[in-house]
């Protein structure tokens, strides 16, 4: 009757540790795995970001299209735009470039 108690003992013992042992590997597999906790995390984080991203996207082109709609209208805001991004002129007109000491000191 001493065996059956020790048997009996050893296989609860046995039988607990195995429990323990797959509670330990869910638990590792709910916060490490790859829809576990910490995947979630880095998830919403990165949706985060990627929501600013278009928030600031969409802002630029809102003010792109504003700038097309003026330069569609507005001939003189189109030469402004010619003059200053693609250094045209008009005949018989001279350009003066005025250099910034400190930024040509940086580039040297």
């Amino acid at each position: 009757m001493n065996k059956k108690k020790e048997n009996s003992l050893i296989q609860s013992r046995g039988l607990a540790l195995l429990l323990i042992f797959f509670l330990f590997i869910l638990i590792l597999a709910f916060v490490f795995g790859d829809r576990g906790i910490v995947e979630i995390v880095k998830t919403q984080k990165q949706i985060k970001f990627l929501q600013q991203t278009i928030k600031n996207l969409e802002m630029e082109k809102q003010k792109l299209n504003e700038e097309i709609e003026l330069l569609k209208k507005n001939p003189l805001a189109l030469e402004k735009k010619a003059r200053e991004d693609l250094w045209l002129m008009k005949k018989n007109e001279k350009v003066i470039v005025l250099v910034d000491d400190k930024k040509e000191a940086k580039h040297e």
